[in-house]
C-alpha cells in the first residue's frame, strides 16, 4: 500500500506466466504451479461432464438462477442475498465502483491481495492501512485495527480471511465485534480460501446490513480457467451492485460447472482431506531439511528465504513455479501452495539442493537467465540420489502390486495425461515409441470388454480340475466393474518411427518397449496412491475389434485404474490367497 501505486497498471498475480517460461525454453504445460492456490487434484468428473454437455449457442442466464439456488442450499441462506460474478476480482471492482465514493477513507488489512487497493484507488477512495509484520508471524494486527476504526470514520474495510499470502485468519467473534461496534462501516470479508482451512469460521450466515462476504468457486473447486465467484449481501447493497454489473458476465459453462461442483461435495471433501495430508508431509519435509515455513491456517504458507527472487528463478529453471512475495510488499518470503504429494517431493528436493549447493547457477538473480538455463540443465544431467530417495523408490516397487479391488470415485482431472507422459519416457527400440494408449470410457465398449472377460474367465476355469476350478473362481481377477478409468495399451507392430533399428534381430523388442512404458505408467500412478490392475484374461483380437483400432495394433495390456478399495499390501493377492508363492532370488539369477 504505497502512494506510488498506479491503479491503471495491471497488478502482478500468481499463476504460470507462459511467456516467461517460453523465453526460458520451458514448456508451460509441464510446469508445476505452486504459486496459485488451486486444488491440485482437478475438478470432479461431474464438473467435466457438465462442461461437455453445456450448450453454447444461447445466451447464459443473466440472473444465474440455478447456480444461486445451489449456493443457497449449500449454505442454507436466502437465494435473494446472492450475487454471482465472473470471479471474485470482478466482484471486488464492482463493490468499489458501486459503494466507494471519491474521498472515502478505506481500510485495507495487509499484506494482502493487491486488487483491493487497485479497485479502491480506481474508485477514488483514500487508503488507510493496517499491516501485519514478520515479527508477529504476520498475524492480523487486531490492536491496530481497533485503533484505526475508532480513530476516525472508515467507509469500508477489506479483510481477506484467511488472508492471502500469510494464511492467517481472524476469528468470527472478533469480526462480529467490529461489525456491531461500527455499524456505519461496510466490512467486505473475502473468504476465497476458507474451504482450504480447517478451523476458520465463515461469516456467510450473518445477515448484517454492513457486511459483504465474498466466495470464490475457482480455487477449492479447481476451476480457475472459468472465473466464478459470488457475494452474499443485504438487499439494499444487492440492488446497488446489481445495477452496475455488465450483462451476461458469467457464462453458461461457468454456471453449469459451478452447480455440478456444488452437487458433488463428496469428491471435494475427499480431495481436501488428501490435500491436508499432503500439506502435513510437505511441511514436515521442509522442516526436516532446515527450512522454517510460517504457520498458516490454510493450504498455502510463506517460506522465509533470504534471496526470495533468486530462489524463485532457480526453481523456475526446474519447472517449479512459486510466488515471490515482493508483489505483496513483503521482502525475503516465498508463498508456496501445497500440490500433489509427488510434486511436493520435487519441490523439497529442489529447495534442499539450494541449501547444499548455494553456488548452483540460477539460485541468484541474474540478467542473463538463458545462460543459467543451459548451466542448470547441464548441472542436472547427473543427479546424486540420496538414501531416502532410494528407499522410497524400492518401497514403490514393492507396493506397485496389481490392484483388482477399486473404489468408484473419479481420478483427478489431468492425472491420466501426466501418467501417460511418464509412460512415454520409457526406452524404446530405435526410439520407435510404438505404444498406443486408448482410454475406454464408452459404456457400450466397457460392457463388451466385461463380457469378453467373463467368457474367457469361465473358459479358463473349466480347464482345471473341480477343486482347483473352485479356487480359481473365488479369485478376484479384474476390477472391470468398479475401476473409474480403463486404459487399453497397444503396440503398433510396424511404426515408421525408428526406421526399423534393432527390429531385424529382435523383432519382439518393439513389444518389450511397450511393456516398459506400462511399468512407467504403473509406477507414476502408484506414487500418487492410485492403483492399477492388468487384465490379461482377454483375447487381443477381440479388444482390437471392440475398440475399432487399426488391425496393425496388437493388445499388450488392458489396465484398470482407480483408488484401491483397501490399502495395497506388499504381498501379492495371489500369494495371500494361496494360489502361488513368490520364488526367491536364487531361482531367477544365474551366474556363469
Amino acid at each position: 500500500m504505497s502512494d506510488s501505486f498506479d491503479p491503471f497498471i495491471e497488478a502482478y498475480h500468481g499463476g504460470v506466466d507462459s511467456a516467461e517460461l517460453i523465453r526460458l525454453g520451458i514448456d508451460p504445460e509441464l510446469a508445476i504451479d505452486f504459486s496459485s492456490n488451486i486444488l491440485p487434484f482437478g475438478p470432479s468428473s461431474q464438473v467435466l461432464d457438465a462442461i461437455r454437455n453445456t450448450p453454447i449457442d444461447r445466451y447464459p442466464d443473466r440472473e444465474c438462477r440455478r447456480l444461486r439456488g445451489g449456493i443457497a442450499a449449500l449454505h442454507s441462506i436466502s437465494f435473494d442475498r446472492i450475487l454471482v460474478g465472473n470471479g471474485c476480482s470482478e466482484l471486488i471492482h464492482g463493490i468499489a465502483s458501486a459503494l466507494i465514493r471519491p474521498g472515502d477513507p478505506v481500510l485495507i488489512v495487509g499484506p494482502t491481495f493487491s486488487e483491493y487497493e487497485r479497485a479502491t484507488r480506481l474508485a477514488g477512495g483514500i487508503i488507510h492501512g493496517c499491516v501485519a509484520i514478520a515479527e508477529d508471524g504476520f498475524a492480523c494486527p487486531v490492536d491496530s485495527m481497533d485503533s484505526a476504526l475508532s480513530r476516525s470514520p472508515i467507509a469500508l474495510v477489506w479483510i481477506c480471511n484467511p488472508n492471502n499470502p500469510t494464511g492467517q485468519s481472524v476469528t468470527r467473534e472478533r469480526l462480529l465485534g467490529w461489525l456491531k461496534k461500527h455499524p456505519h462501516t461496510l466490512f467486505v470479508i473475502d473468504e476465497a480460501y476458507i474451504e482450504f482451512a480447517v478451523s476458520v469460521e465463515s461469516m456467510i450466515d450473518c445477515e448484517l446490513e454492513n457486511l459483504i462476504v465474498l466466495r470464490s468457486m475457482t480455487k477449492a473447486y479447481a476451476m480457475a480457467g472459468l472465473r466464478l465467484g459470488y457475494a452474499v449481501l443485504c438487499d439494499s447493497l444487492h440492488r446497488r451492485m446489481r445495477g452496475r454489473r455488465a450483462p451476461w458476465s458469467v457464462n453458461s459453462i461457468a454456471q453449469t460447472a459451478g452447480l455440478a461442483a456444488i452437487n458433488d461435495q463428496p469428491y471435494y471433501t475427499n480431495a481436501m482431506v488428501r490435500l491436508h495430508e499432503a500439506k502435513g508431509s510437505l511441511w514436515e519435509g521442509l522442516v526436516s531439511r532446515g527450512f522454517c515455513p510460517l504457520k498458516s491456517d490454510t493450504c498455502f504458507f510463506m517460506l522465509p528465504m533470504e534471496d526470495a527472487a533468486g530462489v524463485r528463478n532457480g526453481l523456475l529453471l526446474n519447472g517449479l513455479v512459486v510466488r515471490d512475495c515482493r508483489s505483496f510488499g513483503v521482502e525475503s518470503q516465498l508463498r508456496i501452495a501445497v500440490h500433489t504429494p509427488s510434486n511436493n517431493l520435487r519441490l523439497i528436493d529442489a529447495l534442499s539442493k539450494r541449501m547444499s549447493r548455494s553456488s548452483l547457477p540460477g539460485w541468484t538473480s541474474s540478467p542473463n537467465m538463458q545462460i543459467e538455463v543451459q548451466a542448470a540443465n547441464h548441472a542436472h544431467c547427473e543427479v546424486d540420489w540420496d538414501d531416502d530417495f532410494r528407499h522410497g523408490l524400492n518401497r514403490l516397487f514393492r507396493r506397485r502390486r496389481d490392484v483388482r479391488r477399486f473404489r468408484c470415485d473419479a481420478i483427478p482431472a489431468g492425472s491420466m495425461k501426466r501418467w501417460i507422459e511418464a509412460a512415454c519416457l520409457a526406452p524404446s527400440v530405435g526410439l520407435s515409441q510404438p505404444w498406443r494408449f486408448v482410454s475406454v470410457s464408452s459404456p457400450e465398449c466397457r460392457a463388451s470388454v466385461l463380457k469378453e472377460f467373463e467368457t474367457q474367465n469361465e473358459a479358463a476355469a473349466s480347464g482345471y480340475d473341480d477343486e482347483t476350478a473352485k479356487r480359481y473362481r473365488a479369485l478376484k481377477l479384474a476390477g472391470l466393474r468398479e475401476a473409474p478409468e480403463q486404459l487399453a495399451v497397444f503396440v503398433d507392430l510396424d511404426p515408421d518411427q525408428g526406421r526399423g533399428l534393432g527390429r531385424g534381430t529382435m523383432p519382439e523388442s518393439i513389444s518389450y518397449s511397450v511393456v516398459a512404458a506400462i511399468q512407467n505408467f504403473w509406477l507414476a500412478a502408484r506414487s500418487e496412491r492410485v492403483g492399477v490392475g492388468w487384465v490379461s484374461i482377454l483375447r487381443p483380437e477381440s479388444i482390437v475389434a471392440i475398440l475399432g483400432v487399426p488391425s496393425t495394433w496388437q493388445l499388450i495390456a488392458y489396465l484398470c485404474v482407480g483408488y484401491p478399495e483397501v490399502a495395497v499390501d506388499e504381498i501379492p493377492e495371489l500369494e495371500r490367497e494361496g494360489w502361488e508363492q513368490r520364488a526367491n532370488l536364487e531361482s531367477h539369477w544365474i551366474e556363469r
